[in-house]
């Protein structure tokens, strides 16, 4: 394109549109092309790339020039599995593996308020951009039901701090694990964590369905929604076969855990006859719009139903070897050209929500997984992993993820001057790793600058962070200790975790 076209442009009704953001003279760095693009023009109209180009553009009055000189611009890093809450619940445990975790998380009837969700919504975005980060999968949980008034919150949140963001509500309609251990253990029918399930099937599809209705691509597309079970463990067929419905209408995506640990693979096997994979299959669960978080323990015939299902595992490296859960076949996977995508998961098991720490242990833990070291991750597959990956979770792989003319314009700006950077080799190792987000200057998403020389521009940050700090000071003191009968149900999981991995 010509300076003259980029300068002003015509919309789609003969008027005529000023350039709204000029990144001038940068150096571009987009995972799905060889090499780099130096001395670059960058010019977004709207919400959209509108040129790049090695032409020097003149920009007019109205347009925001950012000088990217001794600057380093890729797309915006997608975090495609996170817990928002948890974003309260940093810090918490250590030395636990999931299933004691989750009991320790989530045993207390505690719940959040809606300026809470507000809040751990947007102290998690404000980690997420500051690092590099301009979008997010929140497979959003509440201590209960879930309910229009929470999603409110979490959605009005992340409309107004500025980032892309997907809303999955988590759901466990039919906890299979808990009903179980009543049959072993009768005696624990009253303990905390009974047999009643916090919702129904058809409460469930109607929050679900009035959701998708009334956020799903909301702000010029920005912000959508996805249908969010929690694992086929702990959620029936009928919320999952309803879930997938509603998402195919909308044209939203589906997301859920799977076979995050052994014990889970082994349970869910017993439970269906079948590995939990080839559940979903027979079950029409594995489509292009589903998302699997983790996939630690699958099995070979499994990897070949996800990839010609076309859906995409979210490997979420952190806290998959925090909570000692162990290696997903993410090297058979990419061998077999499967759809990859990473996540921080919450930030009570990773515990941050950088997508710069979760790129470099993807790309270290793999390589003591064999001895073939051209079958080792590169740096340029796992950075289109945290982008282009995360935008197919997100239901945009044709628009999101790459620097050229006609993508969103969501993206990242590093300073090329920092320790990390210096000196200079293969930018793309560097962002993996050398760099941890400390580099990062300025963040664009859908077009709007989120993120202005390393401050967020949104939102007042150090007040929402004033605020976390001065809520979580008191709402702690309200978590009771583990109570006797707690401890004895926790003990009853433990002896059937031990039983079922040992048979």
């Amino acid at each position: 394109m010509s300076p003259a076209i980029l300068a002003m442009i015509d919309d789609r009704q003969g008027h005529q549109r000023s350039m709204d953001i000029l990144i001038r003279d940068a150096t571009v760095l987009d995972p799905a092309q060889d090499g780099l693009l130096e001395n670059q023009y960058i010019a977004i109209v709207g919400n959209r790339i509108e040129g790049v180009t090695s032409v020097p553009i003149e920009p007019d009055a109205h347009t925001r020039v950012i000088e990217g000189r001794d600057r380093l611009v890729i797309p915006g890093l997608v975090n495609a599995h996170s817990h928002s809450p948890e974003n309260f619940f940093k810090g918490r445990s250590e030395g636990l593996p999931l299933e004691l975790w989750l009991f320790d998380l989530f045993w207390a009837p505690f719940q959040l308020s809606e300026r809470e969700i507000v809040l751990a919504c947007q102290l998690g975005a404000i980690e997420m951009m500051k690092a590099g980060a301009t979008a997010v999968v929140d497979h959003f949980w509440v201590n209960g039901p879930m309910t229009a008034e929470a999603l409110d919150a979490a959605m009005s949140a992340y409309r107004d701090i500025g980032i892309r963001a997907g809303i999955a509500p988590l759901v466990e309609d039919d906890h299979r694990v808990n009903r179980l251990l009543m049959e072993r253990e009768p005696g624990l029918a009253h303990a905390p964590w009974g047999t009643m399930p916090p919702t129904t099937a058809r409460e469930y599809l109607d929050v679900l369905a009035a959701f998708f209705a009334k956020w799903h691509n909301v702000e010029n597309g920005r912000l959508r929604c996805l249908a969010g079970p929690s694992g086929a463990q702990w959620c029936s067929l009928e919320v999952m076969r309803g879930s997938m419905d509603i998402a195919q209408q909308y044209g939203g995506g589906f997301h859920m855990h799977v076979n995050e640990t052994r014990f889970q693979a082994l349970i869910c096997k017993e439970f269906f006859g079948k590995p939990t994979v080839a559940y979903l299959w027979e079950n029409g669960l594995l489509r292009e719009n589903t998302s699997l978080a983790h996939c630690v323990w699958i099995e070979p015939d499994d990897v070949a139903r996800i990839v010609d299902a076309g859906a995409t595992v979210v490997h979420n490296s952190v806290c998959n070897l925090k909570l000692g859960s162990g290696f997903a076949p993410i090297l058979d996977l990419v061998g077999r050209d499967g759809h990859v995508a990473l996540g921080a998961d919450g930030s009570a098991s990773n515990d941050n929500q950088n997508m710069f720490d979760v790129m470099k242990v993807a790309g270290l833990m793999h390589t003591v997984r064999t001895a073939e070291h051209g079958r080792w991750l590169r740096a340029r597959q796992i950075l289109g992993m945290a982008t282009r990956g995360g935008a197919r979770v997100l239901g945009l792989s044709d628009s999101l993820g790459r620097i050229v003319p006609g993508q969103l314009a969501d993206l990242t700006l590093l300073d090329l001057t920092t320790a990390a950077f210096t000196p200079l080799n293969d930018p793309a190792q560097h962002l993996v790793y050398a760099e941890n987000g400390t580099s990062v200057r300025t963040v664009i998403v859908n077009g709007r600058i989120v993120v202005d020389e390393g401050r967020v521009v949104t939102v007042d940050e150090d007040a929402v962070l004033a605020e976390a700090r001065e809520r979580w000071g008191w709402r702690r003191r309200e978590i009771p200790p583990i109570s006797a009968e707690a401890r004895l149900f926790l003990e009853a999981q433990e002896r059937l975790r031990q039983a079922s991995m040992t048979t």
